[in-house]
């Protein structure tokens, strides 16, 4: 009698059970979160363009017009060759593009070509020119006071423009980026936003390499004229963050997020860790630029000239002195990197997961609603 004996497969091995997994096991909450950014945010592959030199203003402390890294470069592209580079960056592997430059919303041309390329990406915008309703990139729009303070750092009333160009806009958060002089503003621009049906974040002024030299002359080489981006700043009364201010606004903020949490979109814990006193950044003394910052070190991401150059040496920021640096867009991707390090509890983990899914919050249209 034959007995035919079935061969049997050898049982897969178990996998242990790791941190994570028993994170998210324990708090469905965090789970729902965690698996959201997996599906809807993957992959993400910043670089950064300079899509144009003009700007309608000239604003206090202004970066792209300080220094030899940003407005010098030619700006003549046609917008065939605009057409080829969008692709090269697409094949390069860019998920999630940046434009900037000095005013991206006088050469919407260009936008709506990229978005040809990209369906989602960001622009930063002065909020001054609408920008077309059918580009569905995300826009941050620059935010520095109320009318008064608009007149006095930037020329121009520029919040009360953009909140006529807004008003109800899903794509458009207002970035307010706080400085030694405006942090007793926050409070009155909130409500407004609020009240205009806008969403609000923060970014920290952080000085450039050229505004901290003139601040050490004392204004002595100043231009007293509406296109200087230097005007009224001196040694003793200018726009850089002190250790109390830090204080102050991580106080302030973290009321706002709590008073507000449907219009301010910011995170606890990131606003912590921004608030330090302590610089932000390793920097190395002979360079000047910061070795540990992960936008300055990834090897994809580039940021690039209105020539279509880029260099290694910069951020996402043209002229920054990595030294104070507390810019939102280097911060939160700071943060966001350090996953390993922040599965020790999951107090640590829910940290980290709310850092990224405010990130998303602020790069994603209508995130919540996904």
């Amino acid at each position: 009698m034959n007995i035919r004996v079935e061969e049997r497969a050898a049982p897969a091995p178990v996998r242990r059970k790791t941190r994570l997994d028993r994170y998210l096991e324990e708090s469905p909450e965090l789970a729902a979160t965690y698996f959201k950014i997996r599906k809807h945010a993957p992959k993400i592959v910043i670089s950064g363009y300079d899509i144009t030199k003009r700007c309608n203003l000239r604003c206090e402390g202004c970066f792209f017009f300080e220094g030899d890294l940003s407005s010098i470069y030619s700006d003549g592209h046609t917008i065939e060759e605009y057409q080829t580079f969008f692709k090269n960056e697409q094949d390069r592997g860019v998920t999630y593009p940046h434009f900037a430059g000095a005013e991206p919303a006088l050469v919407q041309d260009r936008l709506r070509l990229a978005n040809q390329f990209w369906k989602n990406g960001l622009i930063y915008t002065n909020g001054t020119i609408k920008i077309d309703p059918e580009i569905t990139f995300m826009l941050h729009v620059s935010l520095w006071g109320d009318e008064e303070t608009d007149k006095l750092y930037r020329g121009a009333p520029v919040f009360k423009r953009g909140v006529q160009n807004y008003a109800g806009e899903s794509r458009a958060i207002f970035m307010y980026t706080i400085n030694h002089q405006n942090i007793g503003f926050i409070k009155d621009l909130v409500k407004l936003c609020r009240e205009n049906g806008n969403r609000i974040s923060f970014n920290h002024y952080s000085p450039s390499r050229q505004y901290n030299a003139k601040l050490q002359t004392a204004g002595a080489d100043k231009l007293h004229d509406k296109r200087s981006t230097f005007r009224f700043s001196t040694a003793d009364n200018n726009l850089r963050l002190t250790p109390d201010d830090l204080h102050n606004i991580r106080d302030t903020l973290d009321d706002a997020i709590e008073q507000y949490p449907e219009t301010v979109v910011y995170s606890h814990y990131y606003n912590e860790w921004i608030n330090d006193p302590k610089g932000r950044y390793e920097v190395n003394d002979k360079t000047g630029w910061a070795t540990n910052c992960v936008i300055l070190n990834k090897p994809y991401h580039r940021q690039y000239h209105t020539d279509f150059s880029y260099s290694d040496a910069e951020c996402c920021v043209a002229n920054i002195d990595c030294y104070s640096c507390r810019h939102y867009v280097a911060g939160y991707t700071m943060i966001m990197d350090k996953f390993y390090q922040h599965l020790e509890s999951k107090e640590d983990f829910a940290n980290w997961l709310d850092v990224y899914d405010t990130w998303c919050r602020l790069h994603f249209r209508d995130w919540d609603r996904i």
